[in-house]
């Protein structure tokens, strides 16, 4: 046993074991004694380990992380970056934000840069590669997972793995449960008219759902952000000021929830009275609201863990590609 095996016990990384091991002060307390106490129960000996052992090449695993705003993505790199290199993996990882360029022309680009870096496996989350011809697939150097990416033929293909929340089923629940709850008026607040991530999905369910029950009429009713604080703040406030009879907000996604509650409370409406708000992905933030936020919340770490396991099963052969659907958990809180 050695650090990394510890820090991957104590669901840290090996740099905070090592500083617990030498006594460093930046360390709370509390991570002190949770990992103390792993050390103790493996009866781990740091001196043990102290003879350099003959270096071998580590694996590399690419991680590869679309749209940087989203917060929640930013907690799946860093749970995964923890667990990866608590396998004693090289992570090769960067941030990916080309909307304009063509879809095929940019993962025909990432492949040949995935090959050149001798990639034992690749996780990429999000973006669109519904347009990508097969082929373009199967061209993939190594094992690959992509999580929440808009993709086409997921069921049959067998060049790639794929863990999702089910956003279209999910989104449609969303805007029914208003519709249901007796709304007319609907307000939905997106990022954009054009986006083709996994959030334009919800949006083409939110039409579904409004056309299904007759309220063609709020299919008007779109505020776009671009995931924007400042715009969808000064946007919905606007909005809200020219339709006093909208009685609920559909928001597209948790990022943007705190500024649609500032813009409802400007524009004199009681979010969770008079004005009923239902959201999409989990984010922790909206916990902390006033009024707290009702939301559809991904179940950010159960993917994580299953994208790491799927991810090196592959690479060992132990299993074939897969594609995993997440349902999202219904949180009732403050605003409906």
């Amino acid at each position: 046993m050695n650090i990394r095996d510890i820090a991957r016990l104590a669901d840290v990384t090996p740099g905070t074991v090592s500083k617990v091991l030498n006594d460093y002060p930046d360390i709370s307390e509390a991570t002190k004694q949770h990992v103390l106490r792993i050390i103790e129960e493996n009866q781990y000996d740091p001196r043990a380990n102290t003879r350099r052992k003959p270096e071998t090449e580590a694996p590399r695993i690419g991680l590869v992380i679309e749209s940087v705003y989203n917060p929640l993505y930013g907690m799946m790199e860093d749970t995964l970056s923890i667990l990866i290199h608590n396998t004693n993996c090289e992570i090769i990882s960067f941030h990916d934000n080309y909307y304009i360029q063509d879809k095929t022309e940019k993962l025909n680009e990432l492949i040949a840069g995935f090959d050149k870096a001798k990639l034992s496996g690749l996780i990429y989350i999000g973006g669109n590669f519904e347009q990508v011809p097969r082929e373009v697939f199967s061209a993939l150097p190594c094992p690959t997972v992509f999580v929440n990416t808009a993709l086409p033929y997921p069921t049959e293909s067998p060049v790639y793995s794929s863990v999702q929340v089910s956003h279209y089923e999910t989104a449609l629940a969303q805007m029914q449960l208003l519709i249901d709850s007796g709304h007319r008026d609907i307000c939905t607040v997106i990022s954009s008219l054009i986006d083709n991530s996994v959030y334009g999905q919800r949006l083409e369910a939110y039409r579904a759902a409004l056309k299904k029950n007759g309220l063609e009429h709020n299919l008007n009713n779109i505020v776009e952000t671009d995931y924007q604080l400042e715009k969808a703040y000064a946007s919905v406030l606007k909005f809200l000021q020219a339709h006093p009879e909208i009685t609920a907000v559909c928001c597209e996604t948790d990022i943007v929830a705190p500024a649609v509650l500032r813009a409802a409370q400007d524009a004199g409406r009681v979010t969770g009275q008079d004005l009923k708000l239902v959201s999409f992905d989990g984010l922790e933030t909206v916990r902390y609201c006033v009024p707290s936020v009702t939301t559809f919340a991904q179940p950010a770490l159960d993917m994580v863990r299953h994208v790491y396991q799927l991810l090196f099963d592959l690479i060992a052969g132990k299993r074939q590609h897969q594609h995993i659907t997440f349902r999202p958990l219904f949180i009732r809180r403050e605003s409906f």
